[in-house]
């Protein structure tokens, strides 16, 4: 065996050329597949950093007044499950919120949790140093945090010393108590704070808590379901105002955090494969080529007396070794591939960044290499053993009989069908994006810069000062030289946070219970219609005039005080509908002049229209939008919207200045509103460039394929097409004959891999937006992408067969 090992080793560095060309093509088969099996392992099958993850369930509330599908809970809702559901060992409560971090250092905006004293008792999760929430630490005056291993070691060097020591988060002081071991940050912020329980279970009503719970010892899910059940019956019955058709939906855990892309996730996998299956048909097209140029030397090493036996082990190890250095620089192309995941900010994978090469992807890649080596070497070994006593007594015209071409034919019509099913994905994929990012978003995203404003600290706990800060740090924005337009807004469009509320509309009798109407609700200064370009369509915008002295508008629960000065004159609430919140609740009527009651708010009057956005994402439809005055209902986190001449970009400096000036305990982080819009569509790109450059390179290892097939099949016929040339054959039907010879197994292929691309196609419905899986142009394009790649393969050896000497060929044989 290791006489054979070596003198294949030996055998390949004679053919460097074709050496590298296998091994290459190897490596990015087997490379593509396990960057992908990395990738889908840490996201769908590796376990998850809890204890007994498989019980724990995550909570959501569904209504069939809302389009979301999985919507937070109330306080009164987590009660009444921790009372009424034996079904659980434990019932935990998040709040996802963001915190000013400042001190020493630059001020940033960190990621918070506000969570329930029992958080990490039922996510099993202990911290490396300190301690975690004590008993009943979830209600004030608890000033302790828990930093994530991540910002403990970008923030604090690492040093354990920071315990004890307090921590500046929107300018109140926190004391550190623990830090936890490394979690992924796609499912775990920087900084865990106690959430306030006892003003979460007095605010009925108030839907704003995430709820994970841990299924009891010997409960099954079903069990838990029926528990819940019964608990959204009772609360129904006794509190029909709020909970009339809320139901609560469970979903373990997994599910949660990986549901969403699966299933794009599997359809990238076997795209790899497909890639690979053709890396190898490549390969086995490669060897059988070799195969038969080392015929003679085959030939003479049977009729020496070596056993078929051993002249296959030869062959077979020499297509295992490439398969073995493809393996290794394929290896080396997944690890880049994973390094590079994490970092595209925009594809949002979740647990993306915790894949990497580890034991189970290099055994994958052991696996792979084998059965592709394997796969692309069996048949070229045993063909090439049958060499004997025969083939030197026929010579070189024993190899001219078309049977002797048949397996070299069917592996380029295998990879010419799998490169069509890759190609269709790819083609759906890329006619997909180009209509998502046809779509108009609603506003003009060109010469705007944002950045967030959060104003959770103390300083500002009152709405009078929230609004004068705002109110200052707009004006002072204003004076910048090249803008043109400066405004802010609660939740920008595409950023991923949204609003929706209950509201009931005067003069129409009120809604049954559950039943309200439900739009998504927005702060709003007067400019930020103006920065974004958003169109005015009907009466007038919010101006400066609509200030109010009670602030805020809104009372959230029932139970909330009415605020300060409600009893003194002052402007009627205002507000600005959009075309689909017009359309939606007043059909054929002008809802200019109307008015409506948001939870818990005096009466709101309706004073203009604006055009529809796409808030959420490019693929959904427009949302109905109602857009509050900041001087009547000012918010504690904004996103400033400028709109400047020229690129933008350009003004960090200066609004970072003003924004120190009126508060240096603020974070600044500028982002161009085309790269949020950007950033809203980057996993469909990612899926899209994934898919298109790899089926690239399918098509290139085919039409490579092609040419080596027509290239071999006309230098074993040249005899023949010597002859046919002396005997007048015109240079045009030698083309003709050498290209329909070379396009019959492409046209086998393409048929075949129709059929398979029609069914593959399906599994990509969920990733499409705006084209039909089955889309007949897409089909008809990479056909015919397909077909002209092969006529252009087949082209050249055609005429350098057409252009032989047929005397130079005659006399040579």
């Amino acid at each position: 065996m290791f006489t054979d090992l070596r003198d294949a080793f030996r055998g390949l560095l004679r053919a460097p050329g074709f050496a590298a060309v296998s091994v290459l093509t190897l490596a990015v088969g087997i490379g593509a597949n396990l960057a992908v099996f990395g990738l889908v392992r840490a996201v769908v099958f590796a376990p998850l950093p809890y204890g007994e993850p498989e019980r724990l369930v995550a909570i959501w509330e569904r209504r069939d007044t809302s389009r979301d599908a999985n919507l937070p809970l109330s306080g009164h809702e987590y009660a009444a499950l921790v009372e009424g559901a034996p079904a659980f060992d434990g019932i935990a409560l998040t709040r996802p919120d963001a915190a000013s971090l400042s001190g020493a250092g630059e001020p940033e905006m960190v990621s918070v949790h506000r969570a329930s004293a029992n958080y990490f008792r039922v996510f099993r999760i202990a911290p490396a140093i300190g301690r975690t929430f004590a008993e009943r630490e979830d209600a004030p005056p608890a000033r302790v945090a828990v930093l994530s291993d991540a910002l403990w070691r970008r923030r604090f060097d690492a040093d354990p010393r920071v315990l004890g020591r307090p921590m500046l988060l929107d300018g109140e002081p926190f004391v550190v108590i623990g830090v936890m071991g490394p979690l992924p940050s796609s499912i775990a912020p920087d900084v865990w704070l106690p959430l306030d329980l006892p003003e979460e279970l007095r605010a009925v009503g108030r839907h704003s808590l995430g709820v994970t719970a841990r299924l009891a010892p010997g409960v099954v899910l079903e069990q838990a379901r029926a528990d819940v059940n019964v608990v959204a019956a009772r609360l129904e019955a006794d509190l029909p105002s709020t909970n009339t058709a809320h139901r609560f939906e469970l979903l373990p855990i997994r599910e949660q955090i990986a549901a969403e892309v699966r299933p794009a996730l599997l359809a990238l996998l076997a795209a790899m494969g497909c890639v690979l299956l053709i890396a190898a048909a490549n390969v086995a097209g490669l060897l059988l080529t070799r195969g038969a140029r080392r015929q003679h030397e085959i030939a003479v090493r049977i009729a020496l007396g070596a056993r078929r036996w051993r002249v296959v082990r030869h062959l077979l190890l020499e297509g295992l070794l490439i398969a073995g250095l493809g393996g290794a620089v394929g290896l080396l192309l997944a690890a880049w591939i994973l390094d590079l995941v994490p970092s595209l900010s925009a594809v949002r994978i979740p647990l993306a960044e915790t894949a990497r090469i580890d034991w189970t992807v290099l055994a994958g890649a052991a696996v792979i290499s084998l059965l592709a080596g394997s796969a692309a070497a069996i048949a070229p070994a045993i063909r090439g053993s049958r060499a004997g006593a025969g083939w030197l007594r026929e010579g070189t015209r024993a190899s001219a009989a078309p049977e002797r071409h048949r397996a070299r034919a069917v592996l380029v019509s295998v990879q010419v069908a799998l490169t069509l099913v890759l190609l269709v994905g790819a083609g759906l994929l890329v006619n997909s994006f180009v209509r998502l990012t046809s779509v108009r978003p609603g506003f003009d995203p060109a010469g705007v810069v944002v950045f967030g404003v959060d104003l959770n600290a103390s300083r500002y706990a009152d709405a009078s000062g929230r609004r004068a800060f705002v109110d200052r740090l707009l004006a002072s924005v204003r004076t910048l030289p090249g803008v043109e337009a400066a405004g802010a807004v609660s939740q920008l469009p595409l950023g991923g946070a949204d609003n929706w509320m209950p509201f009931s509309i005067e003069g129409r009798p009120a809604p049954a219970p559950g039943r309200e109407p439900y739009a998504a609700f927005r702060v709003a200064t007067p400019e930020y219609f103006e920065a974004l370009r958003i169109p005015l369509r009907g009466g007038r915008l919010i101006s400066e005039s609509d200030g109010r002295v009670a602030l805020p508008l809104i009372r959230w629960f029932e139970q909330q005080p009415l605020p300060a000065g409600s009893e003194r004159p002052q402007p009627p609430p205002v507000a600005i509908v959009s075309e689909a919140a017009a359309r939606q609740f007043w059909p054929g009527e002008d809802p200019i002049g109307r008015r409506i009651r948001v939870m818990f708010s005096p009466p709101v009057t309706i004073v203009g229209i604006v055009g529809d956005i796409r808030h959420n994402s490019l693929a959904q439809p427009v949302s109905p939008h109602v857009y509050l005055a900041h001087n009547q209902e000012p918010w504690n986190s904004l996103s400033v919207v400028v709109r400047a001449a020229g690129a933008g970009t350009t003004l960090a400096g200066p609004i970072r200045e003003q924004l120190r000036a009126l508060d240096p305990a603020l974070p600044f982080t500028l982002r161009r509103m085309e790269d949020v819009l950007g950033r809203s569509v980057g996993r469909p790109r990612f899926y899209m460039l994934f898919t298109g450059a790899f089926g690239a390179v399918a098509l290139a290892l085919s039409v490579l394929g092609i040419f080596g097939l027509v290239s071999y099949a006309a230098s074993q016929r040249m005899r023949e097409l010597g002859v046919r040339i002396a005997l007048g054959a015109q240079p045009r039907e030698i083309v003709a004959l050498v290209v329909g010879q070379g396009l019959r197994p492409v046209a086998a292929g393409v048929a075949a891999g129709a059929v398979g691309a029609f069914a593959a196609s399906r599994y990509l419905e969920s990733m499409l937006f705006g084209v039909s899986a089955t889309d007949p142009l897409t089909f008809a394009a990479v056909a015919l992408l397909l077909a002209g790649a092969a006529v252009a393969a087949c082209w050249l050896p055609a005429r350098r067969a057409a252009a032989v000497d047929p005397l130079t060929v005659l006399r040579s044989e």
